[in-house]
């Protein structure tokens, strides 16, 4: 019966992780680049062990641990007009000048500051190829940028815009809503996306999907409540019969 508890409490507690995974999605849904996430559940190290005793001590009794896994399927491209507004069509992500380092987004909608460095909208800098940042003259007219990433300050060009890819995106560690970093020892490839000036990259949530999976996950906890309930009733009772 305690073991029951045991997995009564972290199913309780995968159901808690996935409402809090699916409200972060839905809450992000408008956001340029943002890309949803799922929750994957482990395997404990007690279900890989073959043939292994269950042990009421055991430290892995109960459900495993959440873990939430980014899923980089693309959004749809939305037309917005603005010469600021680029979007990736293929596998990549802009680079952008971080704290502590380069970070990725496929959030592509920049603007530009007093100075004219092109920016995020959160003031990051944007970085060209060899790591330069992109300064839009004073006065400059039309800002014009190449589906190769190269940017034009009428008709001069000013920069290119970095473009990077990674064999294996899960490994990507979220460093913001939209931006990501690599792990120590991973280094981008260059990627071959093309970009399209005047267009943004729409988040990839399916917000009646993701409703659904909240639905359902309510279910399941309030499936895990009752049968904690029931476990904890049928411990109360063994425990007041055995006093008697």
């Amino acid at each position: 019966m305690i073991r029951g508890l045991y997995s009564s409490a972290g199913a309780l507690q995968m159901a808690e992780r996935n409402h809090e995974v699916i409200a972060n999605n839905l809450a992000n849904a408008n956001m340029p680049g943002f890309r949803r996430q799922l929750v994957a559940f482990e395997s404990s190290a007690e279900d890989r062990q073959q043939n292994a005793a269950p042990s009421a001590n055991s430290s892995t009794i109960g459900a495993p641990g959440p873990r939430p896994v980014t899923v980089f399927e693309p959004g749809a491209l939305q037309f917005t007009e603005r010469k600021l507004d680029v979007a990736l069509r293929g596998d990549g992500f802009f680079t952008v000048d971080g704290p502590n380092g380069s970070l990725y987004t496929r959030n592509g909608v920049f603007e530009v500051d007093s100075q004219g460095l092109l920016q995020t909208g959160a003031g990051l800098p944007v970085l060209g190829t060899g790591g330069s940042r992109i300064t839009i003259p004073p006065g400059t007219l039309q800002v014009m940028i190449r589906e190769d990433g190269t940017v034009l300050a009428d008709n001069s060009e000013v920069g290119q815009l970095k473009l990077a890819n990674f064999k294996d995106p899960s490994q990507l560690i979220h460093a913001g809503t939209t931006l990501y970093e690599a792990p120590k020892g991973v280094q981008p490839d260059e990627s071959k996306a093309t970009v399209h000036q005047g267009y943004c990259e729409s988040s990839n949530v399916q917000v009646v999907d993701e409703m659904v999976r909240m639905i359902a996950g309510m279910r399941m906890y309030e499936a895990s409540q009752r049968a904690m309930r029931a476990i904890s009733d049928a411990v109360e009772q063994r425990t007041n019969g055995q006093m008697q």
